[in-house]
């Protein structure tokens, strides 16, 4: 006989129902157990590792993002499971001051994702505008009947200038688009480049009225570079990199 567990999706101050009408993972009843003024919100799940599916992924995904709409979240990283509705309130009772504080400090505030990628004809229309070197090398490549040792010699070549415009571009336009919208946000990080083109990867702790005014300025910055560089907002996120405290079962 399997035993159920409770999968945990966040955080909230405790809301006056106990259930909110909407399905989570593996289309469970999403409702929330309380300790004092806190809920951890959950769902019934079978005991053991959560399958990574898409589809899973997605209602957590889901649930969070229509608790963010009416909630301050804090919260829960995919895939943990409390073994029994005792261990998740253990969870809440044994952390209850660290998270009201960090509930507090994140209190009217969700996270705004930034990527920022160069735009490949713009590098290498510089290129070609500044560099002989690299029109010879296109020159070169074409010409290579056959993927030869030499033709792969000549592409490496070409990657290299590639790299250094997109360095150049890194240094120049990204950190000042960083610290523009940095002007408009709570707290930021830098997060590790996603590929080859990524040149900023970044996240900005928002106040929720701010939002529309951080927007604007990243439509602004794309209008004034989108000959050069290609930009992505996502939000309003969990404020999933701000959060300052892990919670262990």
């Amino acid at each position: 006989m399997s035993c159920q567990g409770r999968y945990l999706y966040g955080i909230i101050k405790k809301p006056q129902f106990k259930n909110f009408g909407f399905l989570g993972v593996e289309d469970a009843e999403v409702y929330i157990i309380s300790y004092q003024d806190l809920s951890l919100v959950v769902s019934n799940i079978e005991i053991g590792e959560i399958d990574l599916t898409r589809k899973n992924i997605l209602a957590h995904t889901v649930v969070q993002d229509k608790l963010l709409k009416i909630y301050d979240l804090l919260p829960i990283g995919f895939g943990m499971i409390a073994n029994s509705e005792d261990e998740a309130l253990r969870l809440l009772k044994e952390n209850y001051q660290a998270l009201v504080k960090e509930l507090e400090r994140l209190s009217g505030k969700i996270e705004g994702d930034v990527k920022i990628s160069w735009n490949r004809e713009a590098v290498i229309k510089e290129l070609q505008n500044e560099h002989q070197e690299f029109s010879k090398l296109k020159t070169k490549i074409s010409t290579v009947s056959s993927p030869t040792i030499e033709a792969q010699n000549l592409l490496v070549e070409a990657g290299k200038l590639i790299e250094g415009i997109a360095m150049k571009w890194k240094i120049k336009y990204a950190q000042q688009v960083y610290n523009i919208l940095k002007g408009f946000s709570v707290d930021t990080r830098l997060n590790d480049p996603r590929g080859i083109k990524n040149i900023l990867n970044a996240s900005f702790l928002i106040e929720r009225p701010m939002e529309d005014k951080f927007k604007e300025e990243i439509y602004k910055l794309n209008s004034e570079y989108q000959d050069k560089l290609d930009f992505k907002y996502a939000g309003p996120l969990p404020p999933y990199n701000f959060v300052n405290i892990k919670l262990e079962l």
